[in-house]
């Protein structure tokens, strides 16, 4: 690298949130440099092909409807294909299917999931979903698990639709998610439009990197960052020394967190397993749960991607993924192929021994855990030139990150443009 070259700003990390704000700054003039460790564009978001199998890094989903998802990504282009909203409960008695609707789960509540008093105590449960989003934020906030407390949920509907919804939203095994965040988050589900994208999830960061009139510099690793007294920041990498104007820190938090010394966040791990059959075990598109927890074994959901999303899979090949999230304090990714493989059987009422091993992967900092008291909108400008962006300064997840990129390219470009416009 030459030091000597000055980039207006330098982005560390191609991750969605990095890559969304080196391109509003690259389109605002700025000369714009992105570093990443990694040999791929996307961070946290990616799909690996193996034998011709799409395999998401980690069973992901977009909401296709999203406003910043509109606003940055020609959503379009990326031919999402819907998931049916709702919840298979693959219980040891029978399948419920629950579709993503009040009116469903009253149902299933009469039908046996609860008492009749569950209905009046879900609907005051829920209340913060009818209200306006900066209406729920303004709310007292609590886990998810005081909140269950507070209203009175309880028995076979807290243990056996609730807390698997919980698993497959936000990776919870705890219930000590933000009751506030869970209320914004199922207000946007029931708005939104869960999606696939035809060709895996790997084509977010692809659309937004190959925007960019600047290359990725991938296989290069950020170890320091230096405020020059107010002169800049010099990077120090693998390469050599970078210096820029202005520096976005767009990594994974803890990396953030060496670099910049701030506090990281508690991380969700998550594992999810890949498997392939020439015929699918189902026709639905929707995910199927563990309602029994730990007791019922390790996976907490899986989906038939192939039905969802058919060239995640070869012509005449279907192609599930099973997720499971970890008890605290356990590792990500423990659970033995033979038990994954008996509970699919479980849960599909399938004869899984014939089904291929396509790959697996398991990350023990998959998405910031968001705990209460639920702060979105973090500060993104350090001071001194140095500014950060990712799901972690916002809410987990894909929108999440790009609103952060989208907020640290403004801070930057504020900072460094006149009035006139003139840099």
């Amino acid at each position: 690298m030459d030091a000597s070259d000055v980039a207006d700003v330098a982005v560390v990390g191609a991750g969605v949130a990095g890559l969304a704000c080196a391109r509003l700054l690259d389109e605002a003039g700025l000369a714009v440099r992105v570093l990443e460790r990694s040999g791929r564009v996307g961070g946290r978001v990616g799909t690996d092909v193996v034998d011709g199998f799409r395999c998401d890094r980690g069973l992901a989903w977009i909401d296709a409807a999203h406003p910043v998802l509109r606003d940055v990504l020609d959503v379009a282009a990326l031919n999402p294909r819907p998931i049916e909203r709702g919840l298979v409960i693959a219980h040891p008695e029978g399948y419920r299917i629950l579709q993503g609707s009040h009116a469903a789960l009253v149902h299933s509540i009469r039908g046996g999931l609860g008492q009749p008093q569950d209905i009046a105590r879900l609907l005051r449960w829920s209340e913060p979903m009818r209200r306006a989003p900066e209406r729920i934020a303004a709310g007292a906030d609590m886990t998810l698990e005081e909140s269950l407390d507070r209203h009175g949920l309880e028995g076979r509907l807290r243990e056996e639709v609730l807390r698997p919804a919980f698993r497959l939203l936000f990776g919870d095994e705890d219930l000590r998610t933000s009751y506030q965040y869970a209320m914004t988050t199922l207000q946007r589900l029931r708005d939104g439009r869960p999606s696939l994208p035809a060709l895996g999830m790997q084509s977010l960061p692809d659309q937004l990197a190959l925007a960019l009139s600047v290359r990725v510099e991938v296989g290069v690793t950020v170890h320091g960052v230096r405020r020059d007294d107010g002169d800049g920041v010099t990077l120090t990498t693998d390469a050599g020394e970078l210096r820029a104007r202005t520096v976005v820190v767009a990594t994974e938090p803890l990396v953030a967190s060496q670099l910049l010394g701030i506090g990281a966040p508690a991380m969700r791990a998550v594992a999810t397993w890949w498997f392939a059959m020439p015929t699918p075990p189902t026709t639905l598109k929707t995910a199927f749960v563990n309602p029994l927890g730990a007791t019922g074994g390790p996976l907490s959901h899986a989906l038939v991607v192939s039905n969802v999303a058919p060239r995640y899979a070869p012509p005449q090949q279907a192609l599930v993924a099973a997720t499971s999230v970890p008890l605290p304090d356990h590792e990500a990714g423990a659970e033995t192929e033979d038990a994954v493989r008996r509970q699919l059987g479980e849960l599909f009422h399938a004869d899984t021994s014939s089904w291929q091993l396509v790959t697996r992967h398991a990350h023990q900092a998959a998405w910031p855990a968001a705990r209460p008291p639920y702060i979105a909108g973090r500060e993104v400008d350090l001071g001194d030139g140095v500014f950060v962006a990712g799901d972690h300064r916002e809410h987990p997840g894909i929108a999440g990150a790009l609103t952060s990129g989208l907020r640290a390219a403004r801070a930057v470009r504020d900072s460094l443009v006149g009035p006139a416009g003139a840099v």
